[in-house]
């Protein structure tokens, strides 16, 4: 950790504070950092402004599973490697230097609600931290631990200090005391432990196990998967963890810049969502009680489900369909154990961060694809009661805000939800399709026709004016002085720009209402912007408002175009160096992007099962499938130089032709060959008739034309 309260570590940073136990990848509030700890020399210091050290990147050294770096402050070299539910941490001493390990346990990088720590014995640090939500949300959780060392200490104490005007002061140290209890965000607790000094070099190892169960569990976890093994031995067996995984797609030719950016982006993809439940099968349920998981499956946590259902969860259902299947029964448990399902669950609470229904996506999507290893009659009981009811009162959570209104209106007034009533009601609309193909594949004939009905939504806030979505009251007045480069203004993280072509389930009926001309003036205009940026009338390339929109061209006659821009943001936004992700990398969200581009295929709308086709930028990807898909790999070839050849000229599925500008899902998982001729100038003619388009839903009306649905309540 770089830093006292954010996000942990930043290459900018010169300070390196400690280490800690858990992190969130990329996410954009402060978050974690629990079980903290550090290494000195030295008398013992209690305040951060003492403990930390500088560093510097040249002795840095990180790979999947390691992490190594120098103390400058003190000399002390440490090293960094970990299992499943484990850290361990090796640190190195200089000769005649007292050696100190540093447990400030009240340090996080969010708002430290409560801790206990317990010196036991003389090898062994143990206790728990209480810290709060991410970006400080009221609710807390706890984490659990386990410390030993692999040599006795020769000293040891505790302190306990306050918070004065927002700065943790440190306390009094108390040698030879075992315990110190933190009761309120104003006081801050440690413990330590030293060694006399050596003539030589010393090291010493810490093994840290952690749970969110109770000690029990940290102990557990820390005997089962590292108590027997030294460091080495562990930093080997998670460096082959690492590369089991990163293998499962194998890309060759290119740079070696550009296969380092493939594989960073894939690492980061794999982090989240989380491994759960501790070694014994024991996890901490939605409802505050201990349950067991099934013998041979796992439960997850961590689900940053408006990120991730775009791009992320489509990437684990291809490559990792056993864990994705155990994603979507945490899901299910977490609705069955606490009442609703969530769009952003953290640990085993609610934040009900963002908007939507992602989860419900994610959840239709594994079904779709194939997963059934989950329970979808509560799953299906869950997302309807989310799709259509409001929850009870009082409790931690949401749902979808405003779904009176929507039932009522069939979209969200600006008047009466002020909180993102555009971006919301076209979240919904999607989540609603991705319903209605999964009622349908259920042959729940009903339910299908009323979210086919529901899905169709969005265009009552699609002006056909100026063809921008945008604000309406609940009279049907349009909200006046609508500036569609403004941020907010009925957004989430957005614009109206941004959002222009969010209609991903139903991208066709967006073209012909546009005009096709029009739409791709339009989207052409969106992408004509100088550099990457942030900006309120251009693509931007940081977030996930409008990660769908680089592909629809492939749906208005120019697939060419999608081509060029996605080739484009891979080219400037996704690059080997320390910000290498274009902003926060939301979990894996921004980095999923990337995998699934760089590969050549991407999916707007992955309930629709349609992955739309774009240019490899390497000669061979090879996608080792598993079950319980039918084939055993899916191979991409292109030109030999395909840098230098961003245009599709010519695809052949299977050995045969194709013509159309997208496959379905399981031309990729029932095995086979996709192959690219590419060239250096666009092939206009490639995959731009409206029959090689994607699907739509508008292509596949669930209800007679010319009803409500159709028009949408008060669409002109």
């Amino acid at each position: 950790d770089t830093e006292d309260h954010g996000f942990g570590y930043h290459y900018i940073q010169h300070w390196l504070k400690g280490f800690s136990m858990t992190h969130l990848s990329g996410p954009g509030c402060a978050n974690q950092g629990d079980v903290f700890f550090t290494a000195t020399t030295g008398p013992i210091v209690t305040q951060v402004s003492d403990f930390q050290t500088p560093f510097s990147h040249k002795s840095e050294r990180a790979s999947p599973g390691f992490y190594q770096v120098q103390l400058l402050e003190s000399g002390i070299t440490a090293k960094l490697t970990a299992t499943e539910r484990t850290g361990m941490a090796q640190f190195t001493f200089p000769a005649g230097k007292v050696a100190n390990i540093l447990v400030p346990i009240s340090h996080t990088l969010n708002d430290t609600a409560a801790a206990s720590i317990h010196v036991v014995g003389d090898r062994r640090i143990e206790g728990f931290v209480e810290n709060h939500l991410f970006c400080n949300r009221p609710a807390t959780y706890k984490v659990y631990f386990v410390m030993l060392f692999d040599r006795p200490f020769s000293s040891y104490g505790t302190w306990f200090g306050n918070w004065i005007d927002g700065q943790d002061r440190g306390g009094t140290v108390a040698e030879g005391s075992r315990a110190a209890e933190q009761s309120s965000h104003q006081q801050s607790v440690g413990a330590y432990a030293s060694w006399a000094p050596s003539k030589e070099e010393q090291t010493v190892t810490a093994k840290i196990g952690i749970s969110y169960v109770d000690v029990a569990g940290a102990e557990k976890n820390l005997q089962a998967e590292a108590a027997d093994s030294d460091f080495d031995t562990v930093r080997r067996s998670s460096e082959s963890a690492w590369n089991k995984e990163l293998s499962t797609i194998e890309v060759s030719g290119a740079s070696p810049e550009r296969r380092t950016v493939f594989y960073t982006a894939l690492y980061h993809s794999l982090l989240m969502p989380s491994l759960f439940d501790d070694e014994d099968g024991r996890y901490l349920g939605f409802d505050g009680k201990i349950h067991t998981v099934a013998t041979g499956h796992h439960v997850y946590a961590n689900f940053s489900g408006w990120d991730i259902y775009r791009s992320e969860i489509p990437l684990l259902s291809m490559i990792e369909p056993q864990r994705m299947q155990d994603m979507a029964q945490s899901v299910v448990l977490m609705y069955e154990q606490g009442g609703w399902i969530d769009r952003w669950p953290q640990i085993n609470k609610y934040t009900e961060d963002m908007d939507g229904s992602p989860l419900s996506i994610a959840l239709a999507t594994a079904w779709l694809d194939g997963l059934h290893g989950f329970d979808m009659k509560t799953a299906w009981e869950g997302m309807m009661k989310d799709a259509t009811e409001a929850p009870p009162p009082n409790r931690p959570y949401v749902g979808e805000e405003g779904v009176d209104w929507i039932n009522k209106l069939h979209y969200l007034p600006a008047d009466k939800v002020t909180y993102g009533s555009v971006a919301m009601t076209l979240e919904y609309s999607l989540a609603y399709a991705s319903l209605y193909h999964l009622a349908t594949a259920l042959g729940k004939t009903n339910d299908a026709k009323r979210m086919y009905d529901r899905a169709l939504y969005y265009r009552n806030l699609f002006d056909p004016e100026d063809n921008f979505f945008r604000p309406r009251n609940a009279d049907g007045t349009w909200v006046p002085g609508f500036n569609p480069a403004q941020d907010s203004h009925g957004f989430v993280e957005g614009t109206g720009w941004h959002y222009r072509s969010f209609a991903p389930a139903d991208l066709g009926w967006l073209v012909k209402a546009f005009g096709q001309d029009r739409f791709n003036s339009s989207m052409t205009e969106f992408f004509n912007y100088p550099m990457p940026g942030w900006y309120g009338h251009y693509f931007n390339s940081y977030n996930e408002t409008d990660l769908q929109a680089p592909f629809v061209f492939n749906f208005s006659g120019q697939p060419w175009k999608s081509q060029q821009v996605v080739r484009r943001i891979l080219r400037e936004n996704y690059l080997n160096t320390p910000d290498g992700i274009p902003g926060n990398d939301d979990c894996g969200a921004m980095s999923s992007w990337a995998v699934l581009s760089m590969m050549g295929i991407y999916s707007v709308d992955p309930a629709s099962l349609a992955y739309e086709l774009v240019s490899p930028v390497f000669p061979k990807v090879v996608v080792h499938l598993r079950s319980p898909y039918a084939g055993k790999t899916f191979t991409i070839t292109t030109s030999e130089h395909p840098d230098a050849t961003p245009y599709i000229r010519h695809v052949m599925l299977n050995g045969r032709a194709h013509t159309r500008n997208w496959i379905a899902f399981h031309n990729i998982t029932d095995g086979g060959t996709l192959q690219f001729l590419l060239g250096a100038t666009p092939e206009k003619h490639w995959g731009a008739r409206a029959e090689d388009a994607p699907p739509s839903l508008s292509d596949t009306p669930a209800v007679p034309l010319g009803t409500t649905s159709d028009r949408g309540q008060f669409h002109n």
